[in-house]
């Protein structure tokens, strides 16, 4: 199926079932980098040369001043002096809890912006919007993409670096993941982080997992944190075959991927893309029958249609 059915055919029905909302999202992370409407070159990350305790030393030399009111005074952080700052800061945090887990997707697309949120609660039941404003229940479903992880199953998430990776590995439900474990696992990691109601010591373990990648660049703060670019290399490790750019906040210990380049474009532009996520205690919006929705998604999939045909 094209991509760019993105939701509706996908979620097509009287309640979109978890399985098709996974394999939705997972096209709209396969435009954000650029397929399957064109096939990319496998990545691969170098070994990094340093160890955790090494990264983690240097770290903690740093984590007091990030506060620093004064930029002149702030020293120059590594990529992985922030992860590792933000791990050091979740895992001190305080378990947050709420009746709904919320996460918001803002994807842009050319000129399309796809924006859509889920409610959670901790027993599983779970709510979609998809249309401005209209809320609707559909079935339980885990709570990260490509991931068979419901929300138990993020509480018993192992709080050691490498056990964690292994663990995110095994829940994947996407099938070329085995071809390319690393760069599903780095997915895994940044979805802990930016969509899940991970337990800090969790959420530190994610962050220090990340520290460990090769080629990760400090481009400087930004609004709501540190921007970092991560580079894929290709598979002979002589080229940067495409980047990622996140944005982290070692004191909130928030995450947000900012988007992709290189990977071999598709035909339409992705913009920023950005996810949100925390507890809150209300649903917004009206509560309607999934139905109610979809002329709205059809209409976003026209758009796209549309837009891909002009390029």
């Amino acid at each position: 199926m094209d991509e760019l059915t993105m939701l509706g055919t996908a979620l097509a029905g009287p309640e979109p079932s978890a399985d098709a909302v996974d394999r939705s999202r997972h096209r709209l992370r396969n435009t954000m980098r650029g397929g399957p409407a064109k096939p990319r070159r496998r990545k691969r990350w170098i070994v990094a040369g340093a160890g955790l305790a090494a990264a983690a030393a240097a770290a903690a030399v740093v984590v007091s001043d990030l506060s620093a009111p004064d930029a002149r005074k702030e020293p120059v952080l590594s990529g992985r002096q922030v992860m590792l700052a933000a791990a050091t800061t979740a895992e001190s945090k305080p378990a947050a809890s709420g009746t709904y887990w919320h996460t918001k997707l803002v994807l842009t697309m050319g000129k399309v912006t796809h924006v859509s949120e889920t409610w959670t609660r901790s027993d599983g039941s779970t709510w979609l919007s998809a249309a401005p404003g209209l809320v609707s229940r559909v079935e339980k479903r885990p709570v990260m993409r490509i991931s068979d992880l419901d929300f138990a199953g993020i509480q018993r998430l192992p709080t050691d670096p490498d056990r964690l990776k292994t663990a995110l590995l095994k829940s994947v439900t996407v099938p070329a993941a085995r071809e390319r474990p690393e760069l599903y696992t780095v997915d895994l990691l940044q979805s802990v982080l930016s969509e899940a109601p991970a337990p800090p010591k969790v959420r530190a373990a994610a962050y220090r997992a990340l520290a460990a990648m090769p080629h990760i660049d400090n481009l400087g703060r930004t609004a709501g944190g540190y921007r970092l670019k991560i580079s894929y290399m290709n598979d002979a490790g002589t080229r940067v075959d495409g980047t990622e750019t996140i944005v982290v906040d070692p004191k909130s210990t928030q995450l947000r991927v900012e988007g992709w380049d290189g990977f071999g474009d598709g035909p339409n532009p992705v913009g920023p893309s950005q996810t949100t996520s925390g507890w809150t205690n209300t649903l917004p919006g009206r509560i309607v029958p999934w139905r109610e929705q979809i002329p709205y998604i059809k209409k976003e999939n026209q758009q796209l249609k549309a837009q891909n045909q002009n390029h």
